[in-house]
């Protein structure tokens, strides 16, 4: 049967099979993607580095395999890197050009761990400037698209992984998540999305945009084209190895996602969001994914999030409480991308200009920018150190609620819309709500595809609201056949759970009408 696909169409799963049935060899299955690359990536552009040496270690794979001598279960597998994580002799560049030419020396914790396991990394992928935006373009590597329609972003800051991985590229990547930059592309792009719960994989080696900033840390994670490949690297990686050289990381084992029954798990669900309402196809994402997971024998139970509010206001304080200056630095003198410009203008407002521009706004009936303004720019320590209390209160709020409702899993929406066409996000960050949620809170989250949005339920939003409302309606408008994905939340310690829903969903909805099915080939 394996024979009967071409490489690129294979999950990682699938071509570990291949390789070790002998239908396939790492060479082969490295080259195959190579081309795949050469036929797709001028439309996508998700590479912004291709590795020499993988040819190379392709061939060894091969080589230890033919006398038996295999590594570990991701033994000859090609895979891919986002750009800002650490691979021994390429640049992590944060889409700035200032960090052209500054290549690292070794690996990042995990990539090196992944290595060990046998895997093959192939390249490295686009990001936006900084990191710090749901779509990915910069002034080095230009505009990766989504290639479910090229007209549309693949999500940020992973978006050249979610891109890559989608179109058969890369049958696995390597992301990191600190905002929804893993869980927006994969929501996106139609695949799989993993954050795990923090510091349970290393992030040692990972590079952020804004370093120091601690109130709320990014993680690194993964995307798939299916549930089983997130389960395989699940089970490949253990922690307790990480743990050598990484003294963050808990020397924990794994949990096989395999062990757990859906059959008996609470799980509690939402489809709406007082601070800002959900698109038509997103909630009905969710109510198909309920059912599912109701036919398997689990309990739904309506839960009462922490509001958005207070979740989007304390995340965007503390990444700005230095007013911008950490961001400024890195930028060296370049400019910033349109994506960014906005935010760090209005963080470098003097605190006066901006309380009178939110005083203003909210005359005006815009209370949600009203609020923004009031939150972002330059805090003494004094406010630094509530802030970081205001994290830890809204973190064991949740865990309470959690505990009460005797909670195993969350399903919720991973966004408010699907793709957005290009450059719209830079005044859209307040749609980052169920995304913000869960690296505030500490709380491990994934992204499994569901459907696609129909042309009967777009335009179906209320007309009027301020400008948050309006922006939101036209993005929807756009949005007919786009991936509309669910989030998976679960008690930290626990992502295993959330891997056994992803598999339990994908195998009742991967023949529904309107699955985004993958690798897809770019379109228009």
């Amino acid at each position: 049967m394996l024979r009967s696909m071409t490489v690129h169409e294979m999950t990682a799963s699938q071509l570990l099979d291949a390789l070790a049935a002998g239908e396939l060899t790492s060479v082969e299955a490295v080259e195959a993607l190579g081309k795949r690359r050469r036929d797709v990536d001028p439309m996508v552009n998700a590479f912004v580095h291709l590795r020499e040496a993988a040819l190379d270690e392709a061939r060894e794979a091969d080589a230890e395999r033919a006398r038996g001598e295999l590594r570990g279960p991701l033994h000859g597998l090609p895979i891919t890197i986002k750009d800002n994580i650490a691979v021994a002799g390429t640049d992590a560049t944060l889409g700035m050009q200032a960090r052209r030419g500054h290549p690292d020396r070794e690996d990042a914790v995990l990539v090196a761990e992944l290595r060990r396991l046998g895997a093959i990394v192939i390249g490295k992928t686009n990001v936006p400037q900084l990191l710090l935006a749901q779509e990915t373009e910069n002034r080095l590597f230009g505009v990766t698209q989504n290639p479910f329609h090229l007209g549309h972003v693949p999500g940020g800051s992973s978006g050249g992984e979610a891109a890559a991985v989608a179109s058969g590229m890369s049958p696995l990547g390597i992301g990191t998540d600190i905002g929804g930059s893993i869980r927006i592309p994969a929501h996106f792009c139609g695949v799989f999305g993993l954050k795990p719960g923090l510091d349970r994989w290393s992030n040692r080696g990972s590079h952020t945009g804004i370093p120091g900033q601690e109130v709320v840390r990014a993680q690194i994670g993964c995307f798939a084209r299916s549930a089983a490949d997130v389960a395989l690297l699940w089970r490949s990686v253990d922690p307790r190895r990480l743990a050598e050289a990484d003294p963050r990381v808990p020397p924990l084992p794994p949990t096989d996602p395999a062990e757990v029954e859906l059959a008996g798990l609470r799980i509690g669900w939402w489809d709406d969001d007082p601070f800002l309402s959900p698109a038509p196809s997103l909630k009905r994402a969710i109510h198909r994914a309920k059912e599912v997971f109701e036919a398997a024998g689990a309990t739904l139970v309506p839960h009462e999030p922490v509001p958005s509010e207070d979740i989007l206001f304390t995340w965007l304080a503390a990444i700005s409480a230095d007013g911008g200056r950490t961001m400024d630095r890195a930028l060296a003198g370049e400019a910033p991308s349109p994506q960014l410009r906005p935010s760090r203008a209005l963080a470098r407002l003097p605190a006066a200009a901006r309380q009178t521009l939110s005083r203003v706004l909210s005359g005006l009936g815009e209370w949600r920018v009203s609020r923004l303004l009031q939150c972002l720019g330059d805090k003494p320590v004094d406010e630094l150190w509530a802030l970081s209390q205001r994290r830890t209160d809204l973190r064991l709020a949740e865990i309470d609620a959690w505990r009460e409702a005797e909670l195993d899993l969350l399903l919720c929406p991973p966004h408010v819309v699907p793709a957005l066409p290009h450059r719209e996000s830079s005044d859209f960050i307040l749609s980052l709500g169920a995304e913000f949620r869960w690296t505030l809170l500490d709380f491990p989250a994934g992204v499994a595809p569901v459907t696609t949005a129909r042309a009967s339920e777009v335009g179906k939003l209320p007309k009027g609201g301020d400008r948050v409302e309006k922006k939101l309606r036209r993005m929807d408008d756009k949005s007919t056949g786009l991936p509309v994905g669910v989030q998976l939340v679960s008690r930290p310690y626990d992502e295993h759970k959330i891997v056994a829903a992803m598999a339990c969903l994908e195998a009742a909805v991967a023949g529904d009408e309107g699955f985004p099915k993958t690798p897809v080939s770019p379109r228009g």
